[in-house]
C-alpha cells in the first residue's frame, strides 16, 4: 500500500468519527485515533484534512460523552430518571 492509501482511509475514518462522534461516541472516539494514527507522517494535502476531521470527531466525542454525562446526572438528581439505571 501506498502513502496515499493511508491518507485516503484516515480520511474516510476523520469522516465517520465525526458522524459516530455524535451518534456513538466510544466509536467516534475509537475512528478518530485510528485516522489520526493512519494519516500521521504522511505530508500531503488530503492527511492534513483527515488529521482535521479526526480531531474534530475526537473532540465532539469528548463533548458529547459529557453532555450525557451531565444530562444524566441532572435527570437523576430531579428524580426524572430512576438511578438504577445510571
Amino acid at each position: 500500500m501506498s502513502k496515499e492509501d493511508f491518507s485516503e482511509m484516515g480520511y474516510v475514518l476523520g469522516i465517520l468519527s465525526v458522524i459516530f462522534g455524535i451518534l456513538q461516541p466510544v466509536f467516534g472516539f475509537g475512528l478518530g485515533i485510528a485516522g489520526l494514527i493512519l494519516a500521521s507522517g504522511i505530508s500531503s494535502p488530503l492527511s492534513k484534512k483527515a488529521k482535521k476531521l479526526s480531531i474534530i470527531g475526537i473532540v465532539v466525542s469528548i463533548i458529547v460523552t459529557l453532555i450525557l454525562i451531565l444530562g444524566s446526572s441532572y435527570l437523576i438528581s430531579k428524580g426524572l430518571l430512576p438511578s438504577n439505571l445510571a
